[in-house]
């Protein structure tokens, strides 16, 4: 990585940035503002461009919501659409109009949103009133000159002669009561009371007293014509909401515009933030970034003939916070993301994923080891790299699934797992044939259980050992040669000499190998004593920081080792589980009525445990790099290298002679 420093002209301060972004390999960094200039505040511009991504971002979400053609998961794996300069600003030179037609959807939806409300609201009346829809005066009666009347509700059932006899027995001096019941349930009955206005107050005072309430709100005028009206309404409501949806949908042609605007005010959105951390005067401006070397001749060649600009590349100060940029072959490059995840390699650090890679496919198919779900993964990560072509990290991501299906294949082989035991499971229930072997080399479920581990347990050791020789490579380079030499050994010979004396415990290891082992420990545990507390000034801390130095070996090491043993416990659950599955669906005994269900089981059992194993090997191979590969040597806290560039997801711009 090499810093790169412009001097240009003001007037080419907007040439030269949309250069640089068009490129994407220039990271702006922050620098003390030069004395006489000034830096630029955009944070007002960066404030409105935002809030007209959001708005086109919003858009576009209602656009695809209405829209017939809805994309698929392969869609999200294709490259982005190739994009000439030309046509690019073409389209920038109609962003405005996009940006009405966004505010015209917003308003659409809107008005959709609105009518779901009023609509509601309407359905609500109209039930709240539909106890009354037979009623055919107003529940709002004005009284006439000798004649008044009252709607309400008893809370209880109830008729016209219930409600007559009690107000009779009540009020036995008034004979001219008329009562309608319009409805009547077990918790609720509406009524309407018809007498003389001059006996009104005594009538309504009887009717509190049998729990009679009149409503808050009483309408004008008959609640059938209400209802109709409030129904008529709903229609219309309905009418407008399909109509406005139908003009969504109709907008559907127009997602790629409303897309390319999104990249495009994003696009503006970086060049703003970029313009803070320039620095101008009236007639010149200034700005600092880095540059990968590979890159920095041919940027500063460009920029020297487009542009009126004086152009430095130096290398940067060992304090500088230099940026990350991670660059592997198509082997380690996918793994990438996973040390990303953890984090970016610091100063002092090297990159590891050409070593992690290894490791991690062999780890990963391991955990899976079933050459039928490694063949699915084969199969399904070649079929998007050759029908969609995708770039970047989703090509990365998309070819470690692909190694790590290899992987799992491989190990599926060895341990004789092709789903399950799914080709035994043929030959004896629908050919009549016997059981064959199914493993090429060991046999995890049956009697090669703990060589199986043993084997786990030594992949570890040379795991954890690589890691330890990148602690003493590094240390190397460092200066510090003899402490590397010290380090590296004793650990190598303290680990790996009590290795074959453990082993002799669950197999028969030759007694001159175990013999070896024991010399080779003693002298590995005497080299951690004698030369870990090194950095002591006296006799008592050094002796006292070997001492300790080995209780870390021996504690750290034990546990780090056993968690290998994930490796055979993760393969025999996908083994086991698949086995079973294939069991349950050759239970019946008729033969047809066997192979629907197995086809079914075989289907739904299969898909269940793909599913739910291959996350856990992805989780628990990432465990394996994290705790156990990367504290062996791993510092991190790199910075990623982020340079100016275009971020789009709707178009690429296409090389041109014209833009550099």
């Amino acid at each position: 990585m090499q810093k790169i420093e412009v001097i240009s002209l003001i007037d080419d301060s907007k040439k030269v940035i949309d250069f640089l972004q068009r490129k994407g390999v220039v990271e702006l960094s922050k620098h003390e503002v030069p004395q006489g200039m000034s830096s630029l505040d955009t944070a007002y511009s960066v404030t409105q461009l935002e809030k007209s991504l959001e708005t086109a971002r919003q858009a576009r979400e209602t656009v695809e919501t209405y829209s017939e053609h809805k994309s698929s998961m392969l869609d999200s794996f294709k490259p982005p659409k190739e994009l000439e300069l030309s046509k690019f600003l073409d389209l920038a030179d109609d962003a405005d109009m996009t940006m009405a037609l966004c505010y015209d959807i917003l308003e659409l939806q809107k008005n959709i949103s609105q009518a779901k409300v009023d609509i509601v609201r309407l359905e609500t009346v109209n039930s709240s009133l539909a106890v009354w829809e037979k009623l055919d005066i107003p529940l709002k009666c004005k009284p006439t000159k000798y004649v008044t009347a009252f709607a309400g509700t008893f809370p209880d059932r109830q008729t016209d002669e219930t409600i007559k006899t009690k107000l009779a027995e009540l009020l036995p001096e008034i004979e001219t009561i008329e009562t309608e019941v319009v409805y009547s349930s077990d918790m609720q009955s509406c009524a309407a009371i018809i007498c003389m206005r001059s006996d009104a107050e005594k009538v309504l005072e009887a009717l509190r007293s049998l729990g009679f309430v009149r409503p808050s709100e009483l309408p004008d005028r008959p609640v059938k014509e209400i209802i109709g009206e409030n129904t008529d309404k709903i229609e219309n409501l309905k009418k407008e909401t399909e109509e406005n949806r139908s003009k969504i949908a109709e907008l559907s042609s127009k997602i790629y515009e409303i897309s390319f605007l999104i990249d495009y005010l994003t696009l503006r959105i970086d060049k703003y933030e970029a313009l803070k951390k320039i620095s101008v005067t009236n007639r010149i401006f200034y700005l600092s970034g880095y540059v990968p070397e590979k890159y920095s001749d041919k940027v500063v060649k460009q920029l020297e003939e487009k542009y009126s600009c004086a152009v430095l590349t130096s290398e940067p100060d060992d304090e500088e916070d230099i940026p990350v940029l991670l660059e592997n072959n198509s082997f380690a490059a996918p793994v990438e993301g996973i040390t990303e995840m953890y984090s970016l390699p610091g100063k002092n650090d090297i990159d590891p994923n050409a070593i992690m890679g290894f490791f991690y496919y062999l780890f990963f198919g391991m955990m899976f080891s079933d050459a039928g779900y490694g063949l699915l993964m084969v199969l399904g990560t070649l079929f998007v790299l050759l029908k969609c072509k995708p770039e970047g990290n989703k090509r990365k991501t998309v070819l470690m699934y692909m190694y790590c299906g290899i992987s799992t294949m491989f190990w599926g082989i060895m341990f004789g797992s092709f789903f399950g035991d799914l080709i035994n499971t043929v030959r004896v229930n629908y050919l009549n044939l016997p059981e064959m072997r199914l493993y090429l080399w060991l046999n995890p479920q049956g009697d090669d259980l703990m060589i199986t581990m043993l084997w786990c347990f030594l992949f570890g050791i040379i795991h954890l050992f690589a890691g330890v020789a990148i602690k003493g490579y590094m240390t190397w380079k460092q200066g510090d040669k003899l402490g590397a030499i010290f380090d590296v050994a004793s650990i190598y010979l303290a680990v790996g000499g009590v290795a074959p004396i453990c082993a002799g415990m669950i197999v028969d290891v030759p007694k001159s190998i175990t013999d070896i082992g024991k010399y080779c420990s003693l002298v590995g545990v005497i080299l951690i004593i004698l030369t870990a507390g090194r950095a002591s000034k006296n006799i008592v801390g050094k002796l006292g920081s070997g001492l300790y130095a080995l209780y870390n070996v021996i504690s750290g090491y034990l546990s780090d080792i056993l968690s290998y043993s994930r490796l055979l416990a993760l393969g025999l659950v996908t083994g086991i589980i698949g086995n079973v599955v294939n069991m349950m669906g050759t239970l019946p005994e008729n033969t047809v009525v066997k192979t629907l269900l197995f086809v079914v089981v075989f289907i739904v059992g299969h898909a269940i445990n793909f599913g739910i194993n291959i996350i856990g090997a992805y989780v628990h191979t990432n465990r394996l790099q994290y705790v156990e590969f990367f504290s062996r040597f791993y510092e991190g806290g790199g910075t990623a290298f982020n340079p100016l560039k275009v971020n789009s997801k709707s178009f690429k711009l296409k090389e041109e002679n014209n833009n550099g």
